[in-house]
């Protein structure tokens, strides 16, 4: 039986990934800062600090000797800070961002690829305004810059020793946090996290071992 290593796994976005591959017969490992209580007999669920390393290689090491050697790696754990623009940004709100969003991926893969044997898919998670950047996203805009990057490096590291990477890069994502700043009209045309779960699916899939070092761009809904 196939495993993922999921971090960000109780979050909107996490819940709906793990959702699909358990449903598809996969083994899960999930990590996160909070455990929200889901039982199943192939989800096993790990309290980490996703921005410290020893917390993720321990993690990582207990969950390959509970399941098994990881086949996928979604990494899903991010977030943002109030929007200002770089004059008016502190460098604490900074730094958080790039721990957050890209220190969190870096680490998540190290761990990952040290482990995978033979062959491997890493995922990330990107963000449409780290490809059309604007006005008071600096912070945000910059680290989800890096995680296409990262992602596209690793994906050239991988060739040969049988790992691709690829980044999904959605526009905004229908989750409940999200629902509290936009419109009605805005909320039906957001990506479904059901959406980018089945994109990750495929690129977990035999099929998808094809891609590599791609970044797949998932807009609103028209």
């Amino acid at each position: 039986m196939p495993v993922l290593f999921l971090t960000g796994s109780t979050g909107a976005l996490g819940g709906a990934i793990r959702a699909k591959f358990l449903e598809e017969g996969w083994n899960v490992a999930g990590f996160s800062h909070e455990d929200d209580g889901l039982i199943h007999e192939h989800y096993r669920f790990y309290a980490v600090d996703a921005t410290n390393e020893p917390s993720i290689e321990q993690a990582f090491t207990q969950a390959t000797r509970d399941l098994g050697t990881p086949r996928v790696l979604i990494s899903t754990i991010g977030g943002v800070r109030p929007w200002k623009t770089v004059s008016e940004m502190p460098i604490e709100d900074f730094r958080f961002l790039f721990e957050l969003n890209l220190a969190s991926f870096f680490i998540a893969a190290k761990q990952a690829m040290r482990l995978m044997s033979g062959e491997g898919t890493i995922i990330s998670i990107g963000a449409e305004p780290a490809l059309s950047p604007s006005a008071k996203k600096g912070g945000y805009v910059a680290a989800k810059a890096g995680v296409i990057t990262l992602t596209k490096v690793i994906a050239e590291e991988g060739k040969s020793i049988g790992i691709n990477a690829n980044c999904i890069v959605p526009t905004v994502i229908h989750t409940k946090a999200n629902e509290e700043w936009g419109s009605p009209d805005e909320i039906q045309k957001w990506t479904k996290p059901e959406d980018i779960a089945a994109m990750c699916l495929f690129l977990s899939s035999e099929a998808g071992k094809a891609v590599n070092g791609a970044t797949i761009r998932m807009p609103n809904r028209m």
